[in-house]
């Protein structure tokens, strides 16, 4: 693990800053003695003065104030006269002796005062970079294991340490044993520990220091760090952490509001499509219900039954009614499996006309009132699909033409390659179109056009989607400049994509 030596001043011990104070009032006493006479007494009390600035820049405020102390007493005995006696004969030189004094006490005390200061701030940039540092980290982060990741790398890079992290049971006020982070610091007893400073809130200082996770309405979990056997924080690293626990507390409680916010959506999203699908569900059955059930009272009447025409007539509505309860039943199948994953494709040749053949054929009771028109061109390439998905796909596509264009209009199918060999399909229909904010959420599960007619249950659209793009073709619609809708498909073979 790295030291934590960002907070550490490299100060010398005491006594080598003694020695060096005391060495250094030697060597300016020992040079300026032999030339004492020539350079004259107060030049010598000048050096000494300057030494006592210079020795501000490099030691402590106590052998400094030794040092200006030594260099007084060193200055009166061997160079001011008389030499080698504490007595002094001028006055003006008494007043020199104590005036450098006390330049020297102030001006080493005003150093060393600067000295700290600088350290202090130093600190505090220190202590304000690793902060901004994991603030940037943090909100970064997208979630509770995010944030917990990225303050693990933090710690570790700062302090050597390693963390883990409890948080509180979303359902219920207790504290989860459920780890985040180091899961190799969990055990029984550390839960335990983390679960008493949960409920009392006191920071532990021996082996792995738990913090309680505080916000406004109580506490939401407890970290707990685990530092260097052989590198015991300090006062200031204690001081940094509890800023770092600060700022983690911050990020998780607005991690677990988002959660708790994304659970709500959810809950409110599943609530409205529960009542989407029940009312399409149940409108979608009502009218092949009361067809059936009308029918069979009909087929129970002695007179339709003896009319071979009306029994046929009764007969072709019992089967329309079957067909849309079945096309009802498998759309909500396919967006079963849609939804779940479990659409598988099944990939073969085929060509377009064959496969438009097969969706017409199937449909062709439903184009009685419609006239449909297809183009395909010539020599198109053959494309790789599932055919059986991709049947479907159409036929929901032309059931939603069916659906919103008028009786007697044209419903046109055509196919076509552009320049990259892609192969376009291109459904139109004569109907009035869609609003166009209503484009983007056409295809969307359970969407009805605002002012649409009733029926459907708004799934056709997005399980043709969800088909084109398991082929990872492209689905879109937009609307005909004469009117009505275009769905186009674009879709290639697997190697061309």
């Amino acid at each position: 693990m790295k030291k934590n030596n960002w907070f550490k001043e490299e100060f010398k011990p005491k006594s080598v800053e003694f020695l060096v104070a005391m060495a250094t009032t030697a060597a300016i006493g020992g040079l300026s003695y032999p030339f004492s006479q020539t350079i004259g007494y107060q030049t010598v009390g000048f050096l000494f003065l300057m030494s006592i600035s210079v020795l501000s820049l490099f030691i402590g405020r106590g052998p400094v104030l030794f040092a200006a102390i030594l260099n007084f007493i060193v200055w009166n005995f061997f160079f001011i006269p008389p030499v080698f006696t504490f007595h002094i004969h001028r006055i003006h030189d008494l007043i020199a002796l104590f005036a450098y004094l006390a330049v020297a006490l102030s001006s080493g005390i005003l150093i060393t005062r600067i000295r700290t200061n600088q350290l202090v701030l130093t600190k505090s940039q220190d202590r304000i970079r690793i902060i901004n540092s994991l603030l940037e980290s943090l909100n970064n982060a997208g979630s509770i294991r995010d944030v917990v990741k990225r303050t693990q790398e933090v710690v570790n890079k700062q302090f050597g340490a390693e963390m883990i992290v409890y948080l509180k049971e979303k359902e219920g006020s207790g504290l989860s044993p459920k780890a985040f982070g180091n899961s190799g610091l969990y055990s029984e007893e550390e839960y335990n520990l983390a679960l008493s400073v949960y409920i009392n809130n006191p920071v532990t200082l021996t082996g792995l220091q738990y913090y309680p996770l505080t916000v406004q309405r109580g506490n939401i979990g407890v970290i707990g760090i685990s530092f260097n056997k052989t590198n015991d924080p300090d006062e200031e690293t204690l001081l940094l952490v509890r800023s770092f626990v600060a700022q983690i507390t911050s990020a998780l409680d607005r991690e677990i509001n988002i959660d708790i916010a994304k659970e709500k959506e959810i809950y409110m999203e599943s609530q409205k499509l529960f009542q989407t699908v029940l009312n399409s569900v149940s409108h979608e059955l009502r009218t092949p219900i009361a067809i059936i059930t009308a029918a069979v009272s009909s087929l129970d009447d002695e007179g339709t039954a003896a009319n071979p025409e009306t029994r046929k007539q009764v007969c072709e509505e019992l089967n329309s009614a079957a067909k849309r309860l079945n096309l009802l039943v498998e759309n909500i199948l396919d967006m079963s499996k849609i939804d779940s994953g479990y659409l598988r494709l099944n990939r073969q040749a085929c060509d377009i006309s064959d496969l438009f053949g097969m969706a017409i054929n199937e449909m062709k009771p439903d184009f009685r009132h419609h006239n449909l028109k297809v183009n395909i061109a010539e020599n198109l390439p053959t494309i790789m699909i599932d055919i059986h998905w991709f049947r479907q796909a159409l036929i929901n596509i032309l059931h939603n033409s069916i659906n919103y264009t008028p009786a007697g209009s044209d419903i046109y199918i055509e196919a076509y390659a552009d320049a990259k060999g892609l192969v376009i399909v291109e459904i139109l229909d004569g109907g009035t179109g869609v609003p166009e904010h209503s484009l983007k959420k056409l295809f969307e599960k359970f969407y009805r056009v605002p002012g649409s007619k009733s029926g459907g249950t708004g799934l056709g659209l997005t399980i043709a989607k969800a088909i084109v793009e398991a082929h990872k073709g492209i689905i879109f619609a937009k609307n005909r400049e004469g009117g009505g809708l275009s769905v186009i498909i674009i879709i290639g073979n697997p190697e061309d994509e």
